[in-house]
């Protein structure tokens, strides 16, 4: 399988997964990077997709920002940034947007434990 990760003009990876993939990769990078609070709640959140969902609804929201831990911020030491909820033909999807500083390559060792081969890194241009 191929997946394309999307760094845009901000240097901030994204990346769009089922559902049940999302939950995969990040109980992955908790594995691989021990782990951080945003991306603990990242998790709690995917666990509750359809609450999650009902609430950007009502808030007219796209994307939500996972709490973050202000010490791990200042040390650069988040992983996600933010998440986006959407439902596709049926299938509920996430759209990860990964912390900057936080190193793609925990991003492609994770999605290869997934099953995908082919992994594409595209820059965004102007």
């Amino acid at each position: 399988m191929s997946i394309e990760v999307l760094v845009d003009l901000t240097g901030s990876p994204h990346v769009v997964l089922s559902l049940n993939e999302s939950i995969e990769l990040f109980k992955c990078l908790e594995t691989e990077t021990g782990g951080s609070r945003d991306l603990l709640e990242s998790l709690r959140i995917a666990e509750s997709f359809d609450e999650y969902l009902r609430y950007l609804k009502k808030k007219f929201g796209e994307y939500i920002t996972p709490q973050k831990d202000h010490r791990e911020v200042l040390l650069g030491r988040t992983i996600v940034h933010k998440i986006k909820l959407f439902i596709r033909n049926g299938i509920k999807f996430i759209e990860i947007v990964f912390d900057r500083r936080f190193d793609i390559e925990h991003v492609k060792k994770c999605l290869k434990n997934l099953g995908y081969g082919n992994i594409k890194i595209r820059r965004q241009m102007l």
